[in-house]
């Protein structure tokens, strides 16, 4: 047990855990536990990032723990508990900020998503003005007609000028009223992610693919940390699911099931009624044609649905493909709504099985668990950098 690798994750006590969560995430971690020693984080400290209602915190706080259980993972194999139980997490964030480079963070396209905030066309812009070369090219590509309406070749040089900076002039300012909104935790969240996986000697981390830039930002703040005052850290590998490590919405396959989406028909909620999440799998978008075919690029959504079906009853996407050739579209969905409904049947009897005060006990016991380790390593960073 001692020599088993250490496996560190969390998931935010917000909005609702959805089954692209427990396919992606949650599931790897229940079958990871018989090969590391399993330390599975409630990270609500990461949730107040965005404004919640305390109220509704504490509960979600609760629900991701009982959601945890009812998945399979086990408090007698693995540890469970609340960040905000161990101070530790935000004492080494402090440390790790006074590593971190503002340029690694606005690497972060998380941060540029949920912030809207997109430099990328002011970058190209700027690039653009560095050189007035650039402006004659693009007169020279104009047809003859276009050209011939200026007088001066200059004078429409001059025009692609003025709404290049216009167009800087817009980005600016959508940038300025972006930056107004958005708060430092969102913008530094990466780094108390760090700091959750750094503390606990982690080697491995499970996550979804849009957390791995996150993992590699850690990697790199352990990395410098160790190379500016000398070994602490164990650099931790990222782990992420091939199959279902990215369950697009059922309502738009181009986009991340997102368990804050606007629509109820984006995702299905591990607490849905499985009634209404059938409902969900019948309603859901699909591609032109009638072929049960698995291809990301022509059929996105069939693809999704395809992962969706696979990753529940534990078959091959090409088992599945066989079973439906020559069925359409309406059959499959009919069937893989049976096999959602089932599915939440089953999870939800296990979840309304577990109390509250079951859940505090095993949040607690975790934390007591977990807290030795932390403050370990904490002192062990306070000695590097001369303040203990």
């Amino acid at each position: 047990m001692l020599n088993k690798k250490i496996v560190f994750s969390g998931v935010q006590p917000s909005g609702n855990l959805h089954i692209g969560n427990y396919l992606g995430a949650i599931a790897q971690w229940v079958e990871m536990q018989a090969k590391y020693n399993c330390i599975f984080c409630v990270v609500d400290y990461h949730a107040i990032t965005i404004k919640q209602d305390p109220e509704v915190l504490k509960k979600k706080i609760i629900e991701v723990a009982k959601i945890y259980l009812a998945s399979g993972i086990d408090p007698k194999k693995s540890i469970i508990f609340q960040q905000s139980d161990i101070s530790a997490h935000t004492e080494l964030t402090w440390i790790l900020n006074c590593v971190a480079r503002i340029s690694d963070l606005n690497r972060m396209t998380q941060f540029k998503e949920k912030a809207s905030i997109n430099l990328d066309s002011l970058e190209a812009e700027l690039n653009a003005m560095k050189n007035s070369e650039w402006m004659k090219s693009l007169v020279k590509q104009l047809s003859p007609i276009i050209r011939d309406r200026y007088e001066k070749e200059e004078d429409l040089i001059r025009k692609v000028y003025d709404r290049c900076i216009s167009s800087i002039y817009n980005e600016l300012e959508e940038y300025k009223n972006n930056q107004e909104n958005v708060n430092v935790g969102l913008f530094d969240y990466p780094v108390l992610m760090a700091a959750d996986i750094l503390l606990y000697n982690t080697d491995a981390v499970p996550v979804g693919e849009d957390q791995a830039q996150h993992v590699e930002l850690c990697r790199t703040l352990g990395r410098r940390f160790n190379s500016q005052f000398g070994e602490v850290f164990k650099i931790p590998e990222v782990v992420i699911r091939k199959e279902g490590a990215r369950i697009m919405g059922l309502d738009d396959p181009a986009k991340k099931m997102s368990k804050s989406a606007e629509s109820e028909y984006n995702f299905i909620g591990l607490t849905d009624k499985p009634e209404a999440a059938a409902k969900k799998i019948r309603k859901a978008v699909t591609d032109s044609g009638k072929e049960i075919k698995y291809d990301e690029k022509t059929k996105p959504a069939i693809s999704n649905l395809l992962t969706i079906y696979s990753l529940l009853v534990g078959k091959s996407v090409k088992q599945l493909e066989s079973k439906y050739k020559g069925k359409g579209y309406g059959d499959f969905k009919k069937d893989l709504a049976e096999m959602v409904k089932k599915f939440l049947t089953d999870f939800q009897a296990r979840y309304k099985k577990i109390s509250d005060k079951e859940v505090e006990k095993i949040l607690e016991n975790g934390a007591k668990k977990v807290k030795p380790i932390a403050d370990e390593t904490l002192e062990r960073v306070k000695e590097k950098i001369g303040i203990n």
